[in-house]
């Protein structure tokens, strides 16, 4: 599928979602380097227990774990970045949004074995864009990190 798009929105794997096991099982799948990729958006809330799936699996790389995605498939363009979108719903992204991703990545904490962008950044990135579908997220990352409703 893809998405002529500004921003990581959600690819939709035939209506179907993920959860964390094969979120983890489609990673552990890519052999990317570790340290130079995390979790971002909903998998992350997904890798956390806030959510029992996501409709994908947006993944921030650099260095060589985009190296790497780049043998996976081939990138396509959004607005700010671009994004290799493999099958299962991952999309590795080579920026995030004028993000600085160093400081995603570098930041990033192990939850359940995968390094994931912290629920502040996932947080801030849904106050952002204040999508509807982002609504419910925001309240319950909110909760999540004692900010209240």
């Amino acid at each position: 599928m893809t998405h002529a798009r500004s921003e990581p929105c959600g690819q939709e794997v035939d209506g179907a979602t993920i959860d964390l096991a094969e979120i983890k099982s489609l990673l552990d799948g890519l052999a990317l380097p570790a340290g130079d990729w995390a979790v971002h958006a909903s998998a992350v809330m997904v890798a956390h227990g806030l959510l029992p799936e996501a409709n994908d699996v947006d993944v921030v790389a650099r260095g060589a774990a985009w190296a790497r995605a780049l043998t996976l498939g081939k990138p396509v363009s959004g607005v700010n970045d671009l994004a290799v979108r493999l099958p299962g719903g991952v999309e590795i992204w080579s920026g995030w949004l004028g993000e600085e991703i160093d400081a995603l990545i570098d930041g990033a904490e192990l939850v359940a074995g995968l390094p994931c962008v912290t629920p502040a950044e996932v947080l801030r990135f849904k106050e952002g864009l204040r999508r509807p579908k982002d609504l419910p997220h925001i309240e319950l990352l909110r909760l999540h990190l004692g900010r209240g409703g």
